[in-house]
């Protein structure tokens, strides 16, 4: 894959976090940027590269005028495997499980929300889901580079293999009489999301164990697959969280 062009504060935010993934940091050199010192300081420490470039040229390179003064060149986005991340598993970890998401924007807010909810990776298909382009990568504000980001040529093998490493597999389905906030969540865990209009496809779903809803008010049918998503996940943080107590 080629390297990524980022842009805004968070998205640098971001990338400070990992900064090993930083090609070049770009800086309008006409544009106001907020606490632009601290940044380029902080640039300076972890040893990353950095440049001042017209305005002109920062509207050119993202493709946008809402950047903040400031584009971050991030490198290619590395793929894992399933047998390495499951190699390093801690005993208490959640997988999330992705059947054919296919807007960037939702597959980045959920690749952002899975860090933020400490998930120990992502699996995919490797068709039929949102390519990891430059779309994805904005949406995610640069958290595709902190969590492993695992291709399955077969979704349903992938997920009997989680099944074999002790996982109990949930769909997540606007039916299923089983709650998020009121499941007694297992240590091990995989969270399965389908795609935006169609759900999970059904042989994805027979591989599951159960399948998990979100109670909702009457008047809404369902919420947005990215919204779903991070709901589950932040419940299952924070019911790890209060056993840990």
């Amino acid at each position: 894959m080629a390297g990524k062009i980022v842009y805004g504060l968070n998205a640098l935010r971001e990338a400070l976090l990992a900064p090993e993934t930083i090609n070049r940091v770009y800086f309008a050199r006409d544009a106001k940027i907020r606490d632009r010192e601290t940044w380029i300081t902080a640039l300076r420490e972890v040893k990353a590269p950095f440049d001042f470039v017209p305005l002109s040229k920062l509207n050119s390179m993202t493709g946008a005028t809402d950047h903040q003064g400031v584009a971050v060149a991030i490198s290619p986005v590395a793929y894992a495997q399933l047998d390495d991340c499951l190699a390093d598993c801690p005993p208490q970890a959640l997988f999330l499980v992705l059947d054919q998401v296919q807007h960037p924007k939702n597959l980045g807010m959920i690749v952002r929300s899975a860090v933020g909810a400490g998930a120990q990776g992502i699996l995919f298909p490797e068709r039929g889901n949102a390519l990891l382009d430059e779309e994805v990568v904005r949406a995610s504000a640069g958290t595709v580079q902190r969590i492993p980001l695992i291709p399955c040529g077969n979704l349903s093998q992938a997920i009997k293999r989680l099944k074999k490493a002790d996982f109990w597999v949930y769909a997540m389905e606007a039916d299923a009489p089983q709650s998020v906030f009121t499941l007694d969540w297992p240590a091990r865990a995989a969270l399965v999301v389908g795609n935006e209009s169609k759900g999970l496809r059904p042989g994805t779903r027979k591989n599951c164990d159960d399948g998990v809803s979100i109670p909702l008010a009457k008047q809404l049918e369902s919420l947005n697959v990215a919204v779903a998503a991070s709901v589950a996940l932040f419940q299952y943080r924070a019911t790890q969280l209060t056993r840990d107590s």
